[in-house]
């Protein structure tokens, strides 16, 4: 199938919103000679890569990893743009539920051992997935496998423990993880990357071809789309109309905007979605993840000795805090935290500050109790303080009475409350989910040969990319790839190409549910 082209050569594609994978698939448009009009509700780009100086040193309010190095084209970008990251790999710094730092080859070999059963229930549920009943959580195979393993008890408990940090990687609690598509969480492989000098350079240097080639429009929301047909039934294009109630026609309109705004927003669309569209947005999950950054006047817990080294390496970037029954007060519930500590980043990007990973009811309970409270304000200073000091009070070096060991200033995230990114953070597979490899495949499919409507974002990548900002990225590529191809386009040097899929996942083979 080719698309007729216009009399003067052009054809006029939208996309809507500015994120990775929209100014990605409107870079690849521009190049191939179609007129790109962007349209994005905010009055910045970036979507959820969002920078912050407001703590003083820029920091990320959205994603801040590059997840896996082997065949990732958002590693590749960073070293283009000479953006500085810190690997990170096994975590062996924790404390334990009482408050008491576990040695840190201890922790290092639990955290390992957390990680060989987590391969685990991926392989099983890549194997089995089409036996696995949609009920079936990935924490009941975790327990199992503990179970019947070779531990004692204190070791048991332990990592059972640990493994709830993984609701950091799904961006809920660790509870609500579908066994029958945990396999969709196999990412890519190689080192996870911190990106210590931020995301900044990266969409900067993905938004050029839009603010050199295309027409951006900041602040402007879609908020109806309307496919239109000839007297012959033909396609005739795409309307869309923004909230200033503009109106326009496109002969396609690529939507890049978050599942969580699709879930919310599918009453946009005229004609309704087809059934199994609808089914699909409606059934993928949504996580809430959001972070909390603590700035101090200085990095008290590295020793003064090594402050100066490029690498703080006496106190790593990464610890846990397990399932806290000494903070009663503000954390009955014993939620656990994951803190990275931004001192110990590369020298020139370190500075003296911790940040935390909320999520799930916790992470629920921190943003809304903050919401609306100026962030400057003593109150907001007061509500944070009194949930975070029992752990960084934990931290090497901590003395009540010394000025360095009290925070200058917080600052949180709160996707949760982002009308534009969906109330949420990226995508998940929840217990209950009956088809979710099938889901993802017709969201990436959308509308576009019908209806000329398009979707990509991460909740649309490759499986091995799903969620990730590589994913976002491997989206904007192939929904271009799609219109260079129904246009008679060149195609070439655009990857992305969602056909060697099965080379990228490591479990794909195995797998019958999407043989």
């Amino acid at each position: 199938m080719q698309r007729a082209i216009r009399s003067n050569g052009t054809s006029r594609v939208c996309v809507v919103g500015a994120g990775v994978s929209g100014l990605t698939s409107a870079g690849i448009l521009i190049s191939r000679g179609f007129d790109v009009t962007i349209l994005e509700a905010r009055n910045r780009i970036g979507g959820r890569l969002c920078q912050s100086s407001t703590l003083g040193p820029l920091v990320d309010l959205g994603a801040n990893w590059i997840h896996g190095t082997e065949s990732n084209p958002i590693a590749q970008l960073a070293q283009e743009v000479a953006a500085v990251t810190s690997a990170c790999g096994t975590v062996n710094s924790m404390f334990d539920t009482d408050g008491k730092q576990l040695p840190s080859k201890n922790a290092g070999a639990l955290y390992e051992e957390v990680w060989r059963i987590l391969d685990e229930g991926y392989q099983y549920s890549a194997q089995q997935s089409h036996l696995i009943k949609s009920s079936e959580k990935m924490m009941d195979f975790f327990r199992e496998q503990v179970a019947h393993g070779q531990y004692d008890v204190q070791t048991q408990e332990k990592l059972l423990h640990i493994v709830e940090m993984w609701g950091a990687f799904i961006g809920t609690d660790w509870e609500r993880q579908s066994l029958k598509f945990f396999w969709l969480e196999q990412g890519i492989d190689g080192d996870n990357l911190f990106l210590a000098s931020t995301y900044q350079r990266i969409v900067d240097h993905l938004a050029q071809p839009t603010r050199t080639g295309g027409n951006l429009r900041l602040s402007t929301e879609v908020v109806h789309v309307k496919h239109c047909k000839t007297v012959s039934g033909q396609h005739a294009g795409v309307l869309i109309q923004t909230r200033a109630g503009a109106q326009e026609m496109f002969d396609e309109v690529v939507f890049t905007t978050p599942l969580g705004w699709l879930k919310r927003h599918q009453t946009a669309f005229h004609p309704p979605l087809p059934a199994r569209l609808a089914k699909a947005f409606n059934a993928i999950g949504i996580g809430n993840l959001d972070k909390v950054y603590i700035h101090f006047p200085a990095a008290f817990w590295i020793s003064r000795s090594d402050a100066s080294h490029r690498h703080s390496q006496d106190f790593p970037i990464e610890t846990l805090f397990l399932k806290p029954n000494y903070a009663e007060a503000s954390n009955p519930a014993h939620w656990r935290q994951e803190m990275l500590s931004l001192a110990s980043l590369p020298a020139g990007y370190s500075h003296p500050t911790l940040m935390f990973y909320v999520y799930g009811e916790w992470g629920e309970y921190i943003t809304k109790s903050v919401r609306g409270m100026r962030q400057d304000s003593q109150e907001y200073y007061d509500a944070l303080d009194k949930h975070f000091q029992p752990y960084y009070s934990r931290l090497p070096g901590y003395d009540p009475c010394s000025s360095d060991c009290k925070p200058k200033s917080y600052l949180s995230s709160d996707w949760q409350g982002d009308e534009f990114a969906g109330y949420g953070s990226y995508c998940n597979y929840p217990t209950g989910l009956e088809d979710g490899a099938r889901d993802i495949e017709v969201m990436r499919e959308g509308m576009g040969a019908d209806r000329g409507i398009w979707f990509a974002g991460e909740h649309t990548a490759p499986f091995p990319g799903l969620g990730t900002v590589a994913g976002a990225y491997w989206s904007g590529q192939q929904v271009a790839k799609d219109l260079c191809k129904l246009y008679g386009k060149d195609v070439s040097n655009i990857d992305g190409d969602i056909d060697g899929e099965p080379n990228h996942h490591p479990l794909r083979g195995a797998s019958p549910v999407i043989e």
